[in-house]
Formats: structure tokens, C-alpha cells, sequence
């Protein structure tokens, strides 16, 4: 059963337009295979915010023995991955570096593993007066990429290679994993009940949030990137496409060194407000505040000033807390550490 379907496009670029289609694609197989089975619930475009962090999940399978996560990538050209899980694609000849979109997913397992077992009492029931947990249940992720894609499979490591699959091949790997009622009768396989189903499916709408949700201050747990589209146009060259980290772009343009970056907007906790009682903290996500008021924690990552874009990357130079885009190249002082007694941090300078 599908509880949500994808939503609208992010931008009308082609790049947008590209990652958009391959998670339609996705979604389709996906309803194809399990639109009428009412032991399965799947959730398109799920974005969920926990401990001041945030996940923009593709698609999300909930199914008796446990939870898929599935991301989408499109991706036009060739696919290698070494030994070291490091993942890069061809463009016109050339090989170009790419965040793992199997670790990305992996990521986002993490977030929502971490919601869920924080708020079990409101799906899971008890057993002998004691709180039933989700321990023990079938974690997996997938990423599915475009079928247009050439996979280096041989070269893959085989715990990367089972996780990759073509968009049409999607729901067949899905299938495989939730496996049959009678084999898991047979293993004695941690088993959610139909009614456990239904309410983490409906636990997890309840946490979505809208595309007007307010989360400018909410970092995601790793950055997104999308390919080139596949069309019969000429496709852009590469410096002329959105990137999530420099690696990926060769010829991305650099601020001047004589400019010196702006002065943002006072950075203010995301719960209470407070700008003033702030300690910059580095996590594992990269760099935050925390209020000494209420103890709350709000990302330094915010959007671009100037172009809007959460493609980021913020860096630590003593007190000085920058953040500079990787769209436009625009920097800024996001905040400014005070220097008086009790709040020096001691963070290393390091870039996130």
C-alpha cells in the first residue's frame, strides 16, 4: 500500500528535473509491485526532523520483518566503486568523484532508527507489561539508480554491489528482501503485527514535514547530489551544474581572496531564540550552537543568503564560524564565537 506519494519537483533546472523522473521511476515500480498489498506501506519522499537534524528520505519500506530504505540516484554515464566504498562516474570521457549514495542512505537509516526507538510507546505495543522495542528487526538500504547507467559490478565490493540495483529491477530486490510469510514462520523472524504496521506507517506521516515547513536550521545528515539528465540535447558541461562538494566540480569558481565574507544575520536558537548565550559545537554532522538557556542545538548550516541554496560548507577559522556556498560562491560570517571565559570550544578548524 502506498502512503505517500512523491512530491512536486525542487527545481525546474534540468539537473532537478533529472533526479526528480528517476524517483518517479522508482515510485512507479514500487506501486506496480506493492500498491494492493495491505502487509507492506510505502512512503515516498519522507522528510523527518530528530534531534535537530534532518533526512529527505527517496522511499521508505515498512514490512513485517522490518524497514527499506531506498535512494534514488540518476545518473547518466558509468558507475565504479573501489574497495573503499568511494564511488565515481564518467562524463564525456573523463572519471569524476561522488558522495556514496549507499552511505547517504545509511545515514538516514540512522536518523529514523533513532526517531523510532525514541517514540515506540506510540506505535508498538506491550507485552507481559513491558514496552515491546523494535530491536531485532531487518534494517536494509538500497540505492537504485537510473537504467541508463553502465554498474562496474565486478569491481564493486559485494556488500556495496547487493545494494545497488536499476530502477526497473527495484521492486524485485524488495521483494527478495521482505521474503515470504512461511519463510519467516520457518526462521522464527522478529515479526511486526499488521496493526504494529499500520501505526509506524501513520507515526511516520504524522513526522513528515511539509514543503513549507520552516527547517532553514535543521542540517541534513549528508549532502544530495543528482546527474546530468538523460536527454537527447547536449548536455552542460560539468562546471555548469549544480554540485554538492567541490570534489565533484573541477572548475567551480573561488571567492576572491581580497573579498572578505559578509556578515550574516545573528545566528538564534531554533527553540527558545536566544543569540547571545550560544557555544559553537561540532558534531556528527558538522558544526552547531548550543544554547546555554535551554540546551538546544541549531545547525549552523543554513541557506545561502543570496541564492537560497542549503548546498553549504561551513569552516572554523579561531572564533570565526564561515559558511560559503557551493552554487554561488557566496560567503558569509554565520557566527561569531565570543571570546570571553567558558566560551572557547577548542574545535579544531575543519570543514563540513
Amino acid at each position: 500500500m502506498i502512503l505517500k506519494e512523491k512530491d512536486g519537483p525542487s527545481g525546474q533546472d534540468d539537473r532537478s528535473k533529472a533526479g526528480h523522473q528517476q524517483e518517479q521511476d522508482v515510485a512507479f515500480y514500487l506501486r506496480r509491485e506493492f500498491g494492493d498489498d495491505e502487509t507492506v506501506r510505502i512512503i515516498n519522499d519522507l522528510r523527518i526532523e530528530h534531534n535537530g537534524e534532518r533526512a529527505q528520505i527517496d522511499h521508505l519500506v515498512v514490512h513485517p520483518y522490518g524497514l527499506i530504505i531506498i535512494e534514488s540516484k540518476s545518473i547518466y554515464g558509468e558507475v565504479k566503486v573501489n574497495g573503499h566504498g568511494e564511488w565515481s562516474r564518467s562524463y564525456r570521457g573523463d572519471w569524476y568523484g561522488m558522495p556514496s549514495p549507499v552511505r547517504q542512505a545509511e545515514l538516514q537509516e540512522a536518523l529514523v532508527k533513532d526517531l523510532l526507538r525514541q517514540n515506540v510507546e506510540k506505535f508498538l505495543g506491550r507485552l507481559l507489561g513491558l514496552q515491546t522495542q523494535i530491536g531485532g528487526r531487518d534494517w536494509r538500504t538500497l540505492c537504485a539508480v537510473s537504467s541508463s547507467a553502465i554498474l562496474h559490478r565486478d569491481e564493486m565490493p559485494r556488500t556495496i554491489a547487493n545494494r545497488v540495483v536499476k530502477s526497473e529491477f527495484v521492486a524485485e530486490k524488495v521483494r527478495e528482501l521482505v521474503g515470504s510469510r512461511a519463510k519467516g514462520l520457518v526462521t522464527a523472524r522478529p515479526r511486526f503485527s499488521q496493526k504494529e504496521i499500520e501505526s509506524i506507517g501513520d507515526f511516520l506521516l504524522q513526522s513528515h514535514l511539509g514543503p513549507s515547513a520552516n527547517t532553514s536550521a535543521v542540517a541534513e545528515p549528508a549532502p544530495r547530489v543528482q546527474e546530468p539528465a538523460v536527454s537527447a540535447k547536449p548536455e552542460p558541461a560539468p562546471n555548469a551544474q549544480r554540485r554538492s562538494t567541490p570534489e565533484q566540480q573541477p572548475t567551480q569558481a573561488t571567492p576572491s581572496p581580497a573579498t572578505s565574507p559578509s556578515q550574516a544575520s545573528p545566528l538564534a536558537c531554533k527553540k527558545c531564540g536566544e543569540q547571545s548565550k550560544l557555544t559553537g559545537m561540532y558534531g556528527k554532522y558538522g558544526y552547531y550552537v548550543r544554547c546555554d538557556s535551554c540546551h538546544t542545538n541549531t545547525s549552523m548550516k543554513l541557506p545561502c543568503p543570496s541564492c537560497q541554496s542549503r548546498k553549504v560548507r561551513v569552516t572554523k577559522s579561531g572564533p570565526t564560524y564561515t559558511s560559503a556556498c557551493q552554487d554561488c560562491s557566496h560567503e558569509c560570517v554565520v557566527f561569531e564565537q565570543p571570546t570571553t571565559p567558558g566560551h572557547e570550544t577548542g574545535v579544531p578548524s575543519r570543514a563540513v
